[in-house]
């Protein structure tokens, strides 16, 4: 029985267009987990903690809550004022004694005054400064657990942007192979204008998703390099 040419080369078309997809959908069911390294987030996350700007103003906080309690610890002495005063009553001539003159002391004078209501309100700003530091430091250990699950977000997200690259590389090539068949086919008249117009679209739809793939990898990769303010690359 005599077989058309034609059918063999559409028939073979078909079967190569529909395995493809079976295999790449089998590879894309591969599970990302053993692509994930917890060592490497944990240096991810320790790059980011020392070199984002956002911590380093959380730190900065904490030191001048500290400094405000310090300073407030030493003040207890603010309610009392301490006065002096010098006196010298010699002058270049000769003193006129004059025994109803009452200003007779001569030397330094020493005084103390007292405010009893600021030394009562010293232990109300010392516990308001601890309560400062507190909230300093609470919202400085808060912040570091969301830049924590923030990084790891983004490992993972970096993670599934670059091997899906490797499926839309793979479907690339296969696009590139099945179209080149193909419009050496058509230019021997052994297929039609609509396959050699569905493998084109299927190349070119194929290119698309695969750019599409590198800008999402390029995205993901910069997102989490924003946070840890280094190049993937130089953190071991």
């Amino acid at each position: 029985m005599n077989c058309n040419p034609k059918l063999v080369l559409s028939l073979g078309l078909v079967i190569f267009a529909c395995s493809r997809p079976l295999a790449l959908f089998a590879q894309q069911q591969q599970s990302i987990l053993p692509e994930i390294s917890y060592l490497y987030v944990e240096k991810l996350i320790a790059a980011a903690r020392e070199n984002y700007p956002r911590i380093k103003s959380l730190t900065s906080q904490v030191e001048v809550a500290k400094q405000d309690l310090n300073a407030a610890k030493i003040s207890w002495l603010d309610p009392f004022s301490f006065q002096y005063v010098g006196r010298n009553n010699q002058s270049q001539s000769p003193p006129v004694v004059n025994v109803t003159n009452t200003d007779l002391l001569t030397g330094y004078q020493f005084g103390v005054s007292f405010n009893p209501g600021s030394l009562l309100a010293k232990p109300s700003n010392v516990k308001k400064a601890k309560e400062q530091v507190n909230v300093a430091k609470y919202t400085k250990e808060e912040y570091l657990l969301t830049l924590e699950a923030e990084v790891k977000r983004r490992y993972f997200a970096y993670l599934q942007a670059q091997k899906s690259l490797v499926p839309f590389n793979n479907a690339l090539l296969d696009a590139e192979t099945n179209f080149k068949t193909t419009k050496i086919a058509y230019q021997k008249a052994e297929v039609t204008i609509e396959q050699y117009n569905s493998a084109s679209t299927s190349y070119y739809s194929a290119y698309q998703s695969k750019l599409q793939a590198e800008v999402a990898f390029i995205s993901a990769k910069a997102l989490l390099e924003e946070l840890t303010v280094k190049k993937l690359e130089e953190i071991k």
